[in-house]
């Protein structure tokens, strides 16, 4: 072969072999870079998005408990513990005639659909997050909207089924929500009933008269009759409540009378009780699988604002569902011995990992003796990541 020819020469089939098997070897080591790189943004990411998900499910909870019993709690003394009666547009909403709309269908305060005046109550496993496929608890936390609610407007007369008769008008605004409960029956041994009723769009802006009307511009909540109890039934010493305006106003902020619980695809609920806000439940924050909590009890005599016990709502428990919410003078007791709530919540990313990346149990409560919470992962359940967060809201506002 001459020179020429030899300098034309193209590469050997063994050379082209050799730089296929090393630009194969850098294409799979990028690429193993790369998906190195991209599990990790996506773990990176997903705890990020869990941070910012426990803080803004924690300002919520803490947001509704911390007002817990707001305006109620000269109420404590006679009315904690009764069944609350509401129709709101002609219909019965309280007590319940209907399932609540998911996730609290399945939700039991005691009695089916019979909700009673409480600062906040503990319901233990009553939501099934359809993710998670284990009871979740709910939290029920009342307040007023309207500071003047602290002080009971005394009635000089019985309640009629279109007018409250009292001293004077200056606490009320027209269209304002009402709570009407008899002062002295917990005496007897148990609170009354107590109608939620309005005051009507009539009643005059100046404060001036006596003579409270009812019923709002279209009677939407209409508390002459609910359920066969009709408010002029409220005989022994009755008393009004204000418990704010129907909607965010100039005048004043709604009631809350919350339900809060973890419902299908790792989202935290809320759901109100009165419907002022509507009548489905409200979507309140994503990633939570499932809530968990405990009471602060102040268990002394004195009742001297510090939390000396830690205790638990389960069905052996004195602070159970079913010891709170019999209607008696002792869960009235108990109901004003609440000073706390601790609440945990188990936060879950939306993406599975390709390997188990948890530990075989999340423990809550860890502290608490007797309390701890401890929930066992499934194989599958071990391939997400997780965050407990947990916090304690004082409740300043349960009695005196």
């Amino acid at each position: 072969m001459s020179r020429g020819r030899r300098s034309q020469a193209g590469v050997t089939l063994i050379e082209m072999m050799v730089a296929l098997v090393i630009a194969m070897v850098l294409s799979i080591a990028v690429m193993m870079v790369l998906s190195t790189f991209e599990g990790r943004r996506r773990t990176v990411g997903s705890t990020s998005d869990l941070d910012q998900t426990g803080a803004l499910a924690l300002f919520q909870l803490d947001r509704w408990i911390r007002s817990a019993g707001s305006g109620l709690g000269q109420a404590s003394d006679f009315a904690y513990g009764c069944t609350l009666y509401a129709a709101r547009s002609g219909h019965q909403i309280l007590p319940a005639t209907a399932p609540l709309p998911a996730p609290f269908a399945s939700v039991d305060p005691g009695s089916s659909g019979v909700f009673r005046l409480a600062p906040v109550l503990i319901l233990p496993g009553q939501t099934t997050p359809g993710v998670s496929g284990r009871g979740s608890d709910v939290l029920v936390v009342m307040s007023t909207g309207n500071d003047a609610s602290q002080v009971p407007a005394p009635l000089s007369a019985p309640p009629s089924a279109d007018h409250l008769a009292t001293a004077n008008l200056t606490e009320f605004s027209p269209s304002d929500l009402l709570l009407v409960a008899d002062h002295h029956k917990a005496s007897s041994g148990g609170p009354a009933n107590c109608m939620v009723s309005q005051a009507s769009a009539s009643l005059s802006t100046a404060g001036t008269g006596t003579t409270l009307p009812l019923g709002g511009s279209d009677s939407t909540y209409d508390g002459a009759s609910i359920g066969g109890v009709a408010i002029t039934s409220l005989t022994d010493d009755p008393v009004a409540f204000d418990l704010g305006a129907p909607t965010v106003s100039g005048t004043g902020q709604p009631p809350s009378f919350q339900l809060i619980g973890v419902g299908d695809n790792d989202t935290l609920y809320g759901y109100d009780l009165l419907q002022v806000s509507g009548s489905g439940a409200q979507a309140q924050a994503e990633g939570v699988f499932e809530l968990h909590a405990v009471y602060g009890i102040d268990s002394t005599a004195s009742a001297n604002n510090k939390i000396d016990q830690w205790v638990g709502a389960g069905t052996t428990s004195a602070y159970s569902v079913a010891a709170l919410s019999d209607g008696s003078a002792t869960a009235m007791t108990r109901l004003k011995n609440i000073r706390a709530v601790r609440v945990a919540l188990v936060l879950r990313t939306a993406l599975p990992e390709k390997d188990a990346v948890t530990p075989n149990a999340l423990t809550m409560f860890v502290d608490l003796p007797g309390l701890a919470v401890t929930r066992t992962l499934t194989s599958a359940e071990k391939h997400f990541r997780y965050r407990v967060v947990e916090t304690t809201v004082p409740i300043r506002n349960n009695g005196f």
